[in-house]
């Protein structure tokens, strides 16, 4: 094995750290590399993910969250806020090259050989590392699964035609903010709506009780979310990585807050004007979500604006620039 991927996905931190682990591995495995996952992971379906034939990768699911997995390999990535300073020490320690995934800068000294923080924030941070450390920082380095690679270089269109909303809003959703957003727009006569729930969501059915003026779908475990993203012209989704997936997709969206860290990650958005922020979810009203929403389905222009720019910004190399700088490193 090269490389050994320490990620975990369970309620109180939600999938979107072991996701992005899965991109990376996906271009490591592209890239020729033999990857392992050492997880401790809830979402059963994700971890099916993971141990399919068709990835590539070897499983080793844990018991607890805090424990260490030290296979001989040459490199270790831990991408985890459980993870502190003496977790990322003994990685370092075991003799791996450590690649660290954070995003808020909030441990006391960081043990790597690469620190990635792929957010638009991750320059405004100050991190205490050692002088040869790396810093990939901003989303010059954002990484993106297998499947979105095959949309790098496609323009989203961008139409005054009855338009498809995408509802996302990760793979736990523990209050159920699906919910509500779904609610909020329910009245809305002149679209279609789909709504994913993520494989950890418990909530699939109170969610299927909801009745809409336009047309429902409601997909749950999707593995090709680009080609899901691709067919649709406005989301409505959290602060999470799934807002860099639909920038490089050029989809128009609404943006609210479910936790703390999204802050920075949607506060970052802002100063690029790269999307519209509805506040945090369990504060923000029906009214005010479909308000913003409205403001998305009947501007074409501030579509189109946002689209070209979301583009801009994530170009769909992040995961060749990683894999360059753990190239010059070895």
């Amino acid at each position: 094995m090269d490389v050994i991927i320490r990620a975990d996905a369970y309620p109180e931190i939600g999938t979107g750290h072991l996701m992005r682990c899965l991109a990376l591995g996906q271009a490591l495995r592209d890239g020729g590399k033999r990857v392992g996952f050492a997880t401790y992971c809830e979402a059963a379906g994700l971890l099916a993910r993971l141990a399919a034939p068709e990835e590539g990768f070897t499983v080793f699911p844990l018991k607890n969250k805090s424990d260490i997995f030290h296979p001989p390999c040459a490199w270790a990535v831990a991408d985890g806020v459980n993870f502190d300073s003496r977790f990322h020490k003994a990685m370092y320690d075991a003799g791996y090259k450590l690649i660290i995934i954070d995003d808020m800068a909030a441990l006391d000294f960081y043990h790597a050989s690469i620190i990635l923080n792929q957010n638009i924030h991750a320059h405004s941070l100050k991190y205490n590392a050692n002088p040869e450390t790396k810093l990939l920082l901003g989303p010059d380095y954002i990484i993106l699964r297998r499947e979105f690679i095959t949309y790098r270089g496609v323009e989203k269109l961008i139409t005054e035609r009855r338009l498809n909303v995408l509802i996302t809003l990760g793979g736990v959703d523990r209050e159920n903010f699906t919910l509500k957003v779904l609610s909020s727009i329910k009245d809305i006569t002149d679209i279609n709506i789909t709504v994913i729930v993520g494989a950890g969501n418990l909530n699939i059915d109170i969610i299927k009780t909801v009745r809409t003026e336009s047309p429902l779908t409601i997909l749950q475990n999707v593995t090709d979310m680009a080609a899901v993203m691709a067919a649709h012209d406005v989301a409505i989704t959290s602060g999470g990585t799934t807002v860099w997936e639909l920038a490089f997709m050029g989809v128009p969206s609404v943006v609210g807050r479910v936790a703390p860290i999204e802050d920075y990650l949607v506060a970052g958005l802002n100063s690029r004007g790269l999307f519209i922020d509805t506040g945090w979810f369990k504060t923000a009203t029906e009214d005010e979500i479909r308000g913003n929403l409205l403001k998305l389905l009947y501007n074409e222009k501030l579509r189109m604006a946002m689209s070209k720019l979301a583009q801009r910004l994530v170009d769909g190399y992040g995961r060749n620039r990683i894999i360059e700088a753990m190239t010059a490193i070895l």
